[in-house]
């Protein structure tokens, strides 16, 4: 499992863990930012500067809460920027609230330091050939395992102040007992796991896990009596600072003009490369990955500034001088022997050089032809665009991480949609002043002679509807004719008062309008037309009506007649023959 995880869903692909990692040991693919672990020396500045904390350690409370209810003796190695921390009102409370947990015993980290302090003087006054570098700090062992492998026979084999007291601790107490390391280093994670570690040191939690263990196990520190540790090394108090392994030693007396302290990454690693190319001889080097020591560890509070936690430790540290060396009643138990040993082997990666043409290819891609192009901006968080270029090539990054690049690209693209779209556009600012418009609009309403630019939109055009819009802050569609222009359009305009414009999108419907009218006027005619003739057939109907009426009065008399004299003809015969 990896060391440092990295949420998918809170990811917000900002660049800023690659901009902020010293070996660049962040991927990027589809927008999400991944640990490369092959490369991560686990500094831990990516989980620090991540905005949307998306990146974090896989925390072992779960852990730490089942040895306590499986009742397993734990014993807590409690590293000496404990009294720097401010995640508690003092140190004391957090000794006090991890008693109240059920651990067994507190102990400072710095009962293994006096025992690696010891080792690395016995090394330099026995073995004074070459540069010593102390390997206190896993971050800078990583940096030698992984991108100097060469200076490894610079290193000691000498486990860490963390191990060393884990081993300590059971050896004293049994190897069953469960030891858990508090401090202030992410990478101390990654040391537990490997092979000096896994045997010495059963989990591992930051101050800040430790605080929620509390909070999860309703333990409030502020509300408990001060209670010290059980043992601690007052003389080594200030272990944690640039210099403390070299005062621990003895060797800063010793050979001071030939002794080097470095704290930072980048500074370690400028070190590193004076030293390989044999730029500097110094008989020690004590290399620190964060700047100030470790009371300046990733996982401090970032209440306090670097030297307010100096001071904070200083201050502290002579109460406790005052106090005694533990808590009263605590038993102290003969140190027995520990082995110190470690082995350091090289565990980085050759990367698969891409070659001059590849990386010009994709800068092309990028449009940067000519190194003049090569902004360098560092908005992606390489360096330079050719380091990026090279990213590229190895699977590490996208094009699409280019800001210029994206901008131009977006730029060209509206402004593509802008110049060759048949719709008007025309951009005004809060007092209807003409800012921009399109080659369309320019054909619509001749701007560019009229030299629009500048100039009050009434002046042009009507800008009745832009000024309801900007004051009603509503958008609205509309039709208009312009009078003297010989042009009907249909308006959507916008307001946009995050900006201070209003934009105005023109559709061109004169053939349109023009066509209607004259299909309406069409329409119209051929109404009247019919209308006419109607009124012409109902006239001559009701002619026609008028003549058929005559003619069929004059019919049934006749006929009547004619019945008449059929019926007397009938009647005279009738009588004749009687």
């Amino acid at each position: 499992m990896s060391t440092i995880v990295t949420s998918k869903a809170q990811c917000r692909d900002c660049y800023k863990c690659i901009r902020n990692c010293p070996v660049k040991a962040i991927g990027l693919k589809d927008g999400q930012a991944w640990v490369v672990e092959e490369k991560c020396i686990l500094c831990g500045n990516c989980i620090v500067v991540c905005p949307q904390q998306a990146k974090a350690t896989a925390s072992e409370q779960a852990v730490v809460e089942k040895f306590l209810a499986d009742g397993e003796r734990v014993v807590v190695s409690l590293a000496p920027s404990y009294l720097a921390t401010a995640f508690f009102s003092s140190p004391w409370k957090l000794v006090a609230a991890l008693k109240a947990l059920g651990v067994f015993r507190v102990e400072e980290t710095l009962l293994g330091a006096k025992l690696v302090a010891a080792e690395y003087g016995r090394v330099f006054r026995e073995h004074r050939q070459g540069t010593m570098i102390t390997s206190c700090c896993p971050v800078a062992v990583q940096i030698i395992e992984k991108y100097y492998p060469d200076l490894l026979p610079n290193l000691p084999g000498v486990v860490s102040p963390m191990v060393a007291h884990g081993r300590l601790i059971k050896a004293r107490w049994g190897q069953d007992t469960k030891v858990v390391f508090v401090g202030p280093c992410f990478a101390k994670k990654s040391e537990r796991a490997a092979t000096e570690g896994a045997s010495a040191i059963d989990a591992v939690l930051t101050f800040e896990e430790l605080k929620t263990l509390f909070t999860a196990q309703q333990i409030n520190p502020e509300g408990l009596a001060d209670q010290l540790p059980a043992e601690s090394v007052r003389r080594l108090r200030t272990f944690p600072l640039k210099q403390g392994t070299l005062k621990a030693a003895g060797i800063d007396d010793h050979l001071s003009a030939d002794v080097i302290s470095v704290c930072g990454v980048q500074e370690c690693m400028e070190t590193f490369a004076a030293l390989k190319k044999g730029e500097i001889r110094p008989q020690v080097i004590e290399a620190l990955a964060c700047r100030g020591g470790c009371i300046n560890g990733p996982a401090m509070d970032q209440n306090l500034t670097l030297p307010a936690r100096r001071a904070r430790l200083f201050a502290l540290a002579a109460v406790v001088t005052e106090q005694g060396e533990g808590g009263k009643g605590e038993v102290k138990k003969p140190e027995p022997a520990v082995d110190l040993q470690r082995r350091h082997t090289a565990t980085g990666f050759r990367e698969v050089e891409p070659t001059e043409e590849e990386i010009r290819k994709v800068l092309a891609l990028t449009g940067k032809v000519t190194p003049a192009d090569e902004t360098n901006c560092g908005g992606c968080g390489y360096g330079s665009c050719w380091e990026k270029a090279k990213a590229v090539c190895l699977g590490l990054a996208e094009l699409e991480m280019c800001i210029p690049y994206m901008k131009n690209k977006a730029q060209s693209l509206s402004n593509a949609v802008v110049e060759i779209t048949d719709n008007g556009i025309i951009v005004v600012d809060r007092n209807l002043i003409v800012q921009e418009y399109n080659p369309a609009a320019d054909r619509m309403f001749n701007l560019e002679k009229r030299k629009a630019k500048g100039q009050p939109l009434d002046q042009l055009i009507s800008a009745a509807n832009f000024r309801r819009v900007w004051k009603t802050q509503k958008p609205c569609t509309c039709q208009k004719k312009e009078r003297g222009l010989n042009l009907i359009t249909r308006q959507t305009i916008y307001p946009m008062a995050k900006y201070g414009v209003v934009i105005g999108i023109f559709t061109d419907i004169t053939t349109e309008e023009n066509r209607r009218t004259e299909v309406f006027n069409m329409r119209q005619a051929a109404l009247t037309r019919a209308s006419r003739v109607i009124s012409e057939q109902m006239r001559i109907a009701q002619e026609i009506a008028g003549l058929l009426g005559e003619s069929t009065s004059e019919t049934k008399a006749t006929l009547l007649e004619l019945i008449q004299i059929m019926q007397e003809q009938e009647g005279n015969d009738h009588d004749t023959q009687n």
